[in-house]
């Protein structure tokens, strides 16, 4: 009995979860990805996505570049970070996510904790730059904000 409880309540955490996201689509450029169901689209035309949602804000800008590839990705996003006068870098990496070759960097400024993430399509002259904003010390937009990121992939 025990152990069907325990099912019980995970399964409705898990449709919790679920039923909390939503799910975007931006046509233009092929792209997925999913909000939290807090988020309301503020902007969707060729030139950008954005969406704020409780404490947080998201931008996902579009770039045509069909000569960088995953090499420079790390030195275009540090020169949006520097271009944002980040107080602090906090971490820049490496990433590969859903087929798309990039960097990310985290950084602090008047607090607020800043995530810049430059995206590269290896089998496309499109490029994104996708920014999130939150209050520095929430810990739970930080799980936010990778969860958001994870989620963008081409459709």
């Amino acid at each position: 009995m025990k152990s069907v409880l325990v099912l019980f309540i995970s399964t409705l955490s898990f449709f919790n979860i679920v039923t909390a996201q939503q799910a975007y689509t931006w046509d233009e450029y092929g792209i997925s990805f999913t909000l939290a169901d807090d988020f309301k689209e503020t902007v969707n035309n060729a030139e950008e996505f954005s969406a704020d949602g409780d404490g947080m804000s998201l931008s996902i800008i579009p770039f045509l570049d069909e000569s960088i590839d995953d090499s420079d990705i790390t030195g275009y996003t540090m020169s949006i970070a520097a271009s944002l006068n980040l107080g602090r870098i906090d971490d820049v990496s490496v990433i590969d996510v859903n087929g798309f070759k990039g960097a990310y960097a985290e950084g602090a400024s008047d607090g607020a904790k800043i995530f810049i993430m430059g995206l590269i399509d290896p089998n496309s002259a499109t490029n994104f730059f996708v920014i999130i904003t939150f209050l520095d010390e929430d810990a739970n937009a930080i799980e936010e904000a990778v969860n958001i990121c994870k989620s963008i992939r081409k459709i």
